[in-house]
C-alpha cells in the first residue's frame, strides 16, 4: 500500500512538471495622456485628497465626541466619493485603466516627495546655520534658525497629510 501511494505521488508530480508551460512576459507601452486626461487626473487627485481629509476629520470628530461635526464630515466625504466615481467613470471611458488606484498612487508619491523636499531643506538650513555661526555672522544664523522653524512646521503639516493619505511612515519612506 505504501509503495502504491508513493508511485501515485511520483506520477502526479511528474505530470505537474510536464504540464508547466513557459510564457514570455507581455510588455505594454503606456499610451500618452492627452491634456484633457491630465486635467481630469488632477481633478481626481484633488477629490481623493478631499475624501481622505474628510474621512480623517470625521474620525477625529467622533473620537472627540463631536457627532454633529462628524456627520457633516461624513456627508462631505460621500460627496467627494461621488465625485471620484464620476471622474473615474469618465477616465475609464477614455481608456485609462484603474484611474482611482493611479490617482491614489500619485497622491502618495507627491506626499513622499513633499516630505523628502522639506527634510532636505531643513538639512540645508542647518548646515548653513552652522557655517554662519563659524563665520561669526549671528544675524544670518538667526535667520537660518527662523527658516528651520518654518520648515519644521511645514514638515509637520506634510507628515500629517501623508499619514492621512495612507502612508504609514512618511519620514522613513523619504530617506
Amino acid at each position: 500500500m505504501k509503495r502504491f501511494g508513493l508511485t501515485a505521488a511520483a506520477i502526479l508530480l511528474a505530470a505537474a512538471t510536464f504540464a508547466q508551460t513557459t510564457t514570455t512576459p507581455v510588455t505594454t507601452t503606456p499610451t500618452p495622456r492627452t491634456p484633457a486626461e491630465k486635467a481630469q487626473m488632477k481633478d481626481l487627485r484633488t477629490d481623493v485628497r478631499a475624501y481622505d481629509k474628510d474621512k480623517a476629520e470625521a474620525k477625529a470628530a467622533v473620537n472627540k465626541g463631536n457627532f454633529a461635526a462628524a456627520k457633516t464630515d461624513i456627508a462631505n466625504a460621500q460627496t467627494a466619493r461621488a465625485d471620484i466615481k464620476t471622474d473615474a467613470a469618465t477616465l475609464k471611458s477614455e481608456g485609462v485603466k484603474t484611474p482611482v488606484k493611479t490617482a491614489d498612487k500619485q497622491v502618495k508619491v507627491s506626499d513622499e516627495k513633499a516630505v523628502k523636499t522639506t527634510i532636505t531643506d531643513i538639512h540645508a538650513d542647518k548646515t548653513a546655520e552652522q557655517a554662519d555661526v563659524k563665520a561669526g555672522n549671528i544675524k544670518a544664523a538667526q535667520a537660518e534658525q527662523a527658516d528651520i522653524k518654518a520648515d519644521r512646521k511645514t514638515l509637520k503639516a506634510d507628515i500629517k497629510q501623508a499619514r492621512r493619505d495612507g502612508i504609514k511612515h512618511p519620514v522613513r519612506k523619504a530617506k
